[in-house]
């Protein structure tokens, strides 16, 4: 089906080493103006299954609330439950997360057919498993993407203005776990307050 210049279009994966065992999603979003934004995660012990929702989940909360938005997945789990409304036996706190995002917004879900033809499925696959291999690609984290950025001074004129409004014990901190930049309230925080990054601390 063609995709409106209006929509953000979003493809979601799971990966999982084991089932369970460590895993990791991958997303690729397209906004409406063609801007494309890669995102990945990890977690140390869970199920494909639910990699596959907070691939989902993760996507969503990458576009605007209110937009249109079509998802595409290979998982027939994650789409024929939000589709035809499969009777839901397992994770439930994800479902409830995934069911959130998706009335926040005017979504679509596609399904699509797995290691096939499609590059962008194919690109959040990868996204995914080097989520669950810890290696962590979200978009403007990868290494060269920050040396880049650091060569043309973009960092750190940004930092040094943002540095004039953090208050006493406060700083500006990479996060160990994605790569974004966070405002720190103590010594030894290493990782931003996004979710995943949560759960890899306990790990740290």
């Amino acid at each position: 089906m063609a995709i409106s210049s209006r929509e953000y279009l979003v493809y979601a994966d799971g990966s999982c080493l084991g089932n369970p065992g460590p895993g990791g999603w991958g997303v690729v979003v397209r906004d409406p103006n063609g801007k494309v934004t890669e995102l990945n995660g990890y977690d140390s012990s869970t199920t494909n299954n639910r990699m596959e929702l907070m691939g989902a989940i993760e996507g969503l909360r990458a576009t605007e609330r209110g937009a249109d938005v079509v998802l595409r997945s290979d998982s027939q789990y994650v789409v024929k439950s939000m589709t035809l409304h499969y009777k839901r036996n397992k994770n439930q706190d994800l479902w409830e997360l995934l069911d959130a995002e998706t009335a926040a917004r005017r979504v679509r879900f596609e399904w699509v057919r797995g290691h096939d033809t499609d590059p962008i499925n194919n690109r959040a696959d990868e996204l995914a498993l080097s989520g669950a291999n810890r290696q962590l690609v979200a978009d403007g984290a990868l290494p060269e993407k920050r040396k880049a950025r650091e060569s043309k001074g973009d960092d750190y004129v940004v930092e040094k203005e943002l540095t004039a409004h953090l208050k006493q014990n406060e700083s500006i901190r990479e996060c160990v776990g994605c790569g974004a930049k966070f405002v720190s309230r103590r010594d030894g925080d290493n990782f931003c307050s996004h979710i995943l990054c949560q759960l890899q601390a306990r790990d740290f």
